[in-house]
């Protein structure tokens, strides 16, 4: 049996250590911009807010998300080295379940898409999130449903901008 009454970090291979730098270029207080659009052919709904993001330990990135329509959120983002994949959680004002999604870093488009399900309303939902880092230090975040017709509609979009100083 092991034991843990000295408890140990973990030792990292490169990959998750790679893995876990990405998340940590997230860490910060950013101002936010969304644009909201629940449906399609809905009119957009337009608000601001903050996003406080932090690193536990170095492996988790936990977000808590503010706006002024009084929206809040909270999300965990890790790297879960025996999936291969990153991971999530994410909670919010507008529902009473966790969405747990995987995701996926791009280093070639600096995006992260996650795929997450949730359920709402009774009804299993699935959806995406992703996130497009620009060159300004801006990010670009996008929530997209799948319709049931198949095509896709994005209900969030929204602007992260670090806040300075």
């Amino acid at each position: 049996m092991r034991d843990v009454s000295q408890p140990q970090m973990p030792v990292d291979d490169p990959e998750t250590q790679a893995a876990l730098a990405v998340l940590a270029e997230d860490a910060g207080t950013w101002d936010t911009e969304l644009s909201i659009t629940p449906y399609p052919g809905a009119d957009p709904q337009h608000t601001r807010g903050t996003a406080v993001n932090r690193l536990v330990g170095g492996r988790w990135l936990v977000t808590d998300q503010q706006t002024e329509s009084g929206f809040e959120g909270h999300g965990v983002y890790g790297w879960d080295p025996a999936l291969g994949a990153y991971v999530s959680a994410w909670v919010d004002v507008m529902g009473g379940g966790i969405a747990r999604g995987t995701g996926a870093w791009d280093p070639d488009t600096s995006t992260m898409a996650y795929d997450l399900e949730t359920t709402y309303g009774g009804q299993q939902v699935r959806y995406r999130e992703v996130t497009e880092r620009h060159d300004d230090g801006t990010r670009t975040y996008r929530n997209i449903v799948t319709m049931p017709d198949g095509s896709e509609h994005t209900a969030i979009l929204a602007t992260f901008s670090p806040r300075s100083g």
